[in-house]
C-alpha cells in the first residue's frame, strides 16, 4: 500500500491542491470578508496538509523540517496582507 502511495505522490498533491482550492473558491464567492488578499490562507493550508500527508505516507520528519521555512512566509504574507487591510479602512 505504502509504495502504491509513494507511486501515486503527485497525483495525490495534485488532487489535494485542487480541492483545497475548490472549497476555498466556494467560501470566498460566500463571504464578503474573503478577498484577493486573503489567497494566502489557501496556500498556507495546502502546504500543510502536503507536509502532513507526505509525512504519513513516507515517515520522513524531513519534510516537515524542509516546508518549515515556506509555510512561515506564508503567513507572515497573509498578516502582512490582513494588515495592509485593516489599515485602508
Amino acid at each position: 500500500m505504502k509504495e502504491l502511495l509513494l507511486e501515486n505522490l503527485e497525483l495525490i498533491f495534485t488532487i489535494v491542491t485542487m480541492a483545497v482550492t475548490y472549497i476555498f473558491g466556494k467560501i470566498a464567492k460566500k463571504s464578503l470578508l474573503i478577498k484577493d488578499e486573503r489567497i494566502p490562507i489557501q496556500n498556507i493550508t495546502i502546504a500543510i496538509i502536503m507536509t502532513l500527508i507526505y509525512y504519513a505516507i513516507t515517515g520522513e520528519m524531513s519534510a516537515v523540517v524542509a516546508s518549515g521555512s515556506p509555510i512561515m512566509t506564508l503567513i507572515y504574507d497573509t498578516v502582512h496582507n490582513i494588515q495592509k487591510e485593516i489599515d485602508l479602512k
